[in-house]
């Protein structure tokens, strides 16, 4: 069996984790259509060849360059779709543009005689990032209806999915989200990782990690910390990453901190965050904070369990699912500062920090078994075989 991953030079590191999982069944041949952060991570697989058809994503362009590099893109994506012998399509992410993303391109696949598979990794970011409207909505419902199959990574999401947009429980498939095997692990302890940042030994070092964006309610995660602080002079929070979009919110964040936090109790590294300088932070940290006003999963909680970091979450979304209470780390409510400061003050005095060097061991353990991609894997491919049976 023939199969094209369409990545759309979005999440490389979800990216060769599934496809590491796929790879393994000797019976897939693999086609990843993807950009130039793909360069150099997937020839190592077996059985699967890139197509950069994307070019670089990431550089900073003109509107006119831009719309340029995007329109010769789509060009090579229909050329591409119309010669490949792949029988099944799976869209990982979209591209640019709503109109072809959801609406023209699968039309055109299915006219080709594709079989369609869609992992919605979110039901709907556009409302996420605050830019639904009617036709963002509309589109994406005829895009959902659409596709043969798609695969979400929790129960909630696959109920959420069928009442919002009227799919059809049988077209959906649950296949968990796997554990980041991209970013290195090379085993740096926590007080070298903690001298290199620059955090003292015995700070109590708080993490928030990730693309910085409204949705994701750092303005909380700040807040908290400062009301802890108070009582705990410990205290250590760090951000790192880089802002997502072009709005004043980063520098919001900045000035927050400012105001609320002394020099010697916040780390800021609003940029991004080099491949190997990211076991760092994690090393550094006795927890993370997912402090999100609005989100189903995010890959972070599983970038955080390769290294046995347990995690403080909002209850929302599907965080629930795989955050687990006492066990993996904390719940807290969204929004509500109390809440959270109460939820680190609990997380400071319980086994999960005491023992800490065994719960970092564990959770590893743990999540290494449960998101496994090899797992993934297989049951990614008995979806496709069920496709394949079908026509």
């Amino acid at each position: 069996m023939k199969i094209s991953v369409l990545n759309a030079g979005q999440q490389t590191d979800y990216l060769y984790g599934f496809v590491s999982g796929l790879s393994a069944i000797p019976s897939l041949e693999i086609e990843v259509v993807d950009s130039d952060s793909s360069i150099g991570v997937m020839e190592c697989l077996p059985n699967t060849t890139l197509y950069n058809l994307r070019g670089n994503n990431t550089a900073e362009e003109s509107l006119q360059t831009k719309t340029l590099h995007i329109g010769r893109y789509y060009l090579r994506l229909l050329s591409y779709a119309a010669q490949t012998k792949s029988e099944i399509f799976h869209i990982q992410w979209e591209n640019s543009i709503a109109l072809m993303d959801r609406m023209v391109l699968p039309l055109y696949y299915k006219l080709l005689g594709k079989k369609l598979v869609h992992t919605a990794h979110n039901i709907d970011k556009d409302a996420r990032d605050g830019r639904s409207n009617f036709f963002r909505r509309l589109s994406l419902g005829i895009m959902y209806r659409t596709m043969d199959r798609i695969i979400v990574h929790t129960s909630k999401m696959k109920v959420d999915l069928c009442s919002q947009f009227h799919v059809v429980p049988e077209k959906v498939a649950v296949i968990p989200h796997g554990l980041n095997n991209r970013i290195p692990r090379r085993g740096i302890s926590q007080e070298a990782a903690r001298k290199k940042l620059g955090i003292k030994p015995d700070a109590h070092a708080i993490l928030f990690f990730g693309q910085i964006d409204k949705y994701k309610g750092v303005e909380y995660l700040i807040d908290a910390a400062a009301a802890l602080s108070h009582d705990d002079p410990a205290v250590v929070l760090m951000i790192a990453g880089k802002p997502k979009r072009r709005t004043n919110y980063a520098a919001q964040l900045k000035l927050q901190a400012a105001n609320l936090l002394s020099e010697n109790h916040v780390l800021l590294r609003m940029e991004f965050i080099p491949a190997d300088e990211v076991e760092t932070y994690f090393a550094a940290a006795d927890c993370l904070v997912l402090p999100y006003t609005m989100i189903y999963q995010s890959g972070v909680i599983f970038l955080a369990y390769r290294f046995g970091l347990p995690i403080i979450a909002t209850d929302i979304g599907s965080f629930r699912e795989d955050v687990l209470e006492g066990e993996t780390g904390f719940i807290c409510k969204p929004g509500d500062v109390h809440d959270m400061t109460a939820k680190l003050q609990l997380f400071f005095n319980s086994h999960l920090f005491r023992q800490r060097i065994r719960t970092r061991t564990q959770i590893s353990e743990y999540a290494e078994h449960k998101y496994s991609w090899s797992d993934i894997g297989r049951q990614t491919f008995a979806v496709y075989a069920s496709l394949v049976k079908k026509s």
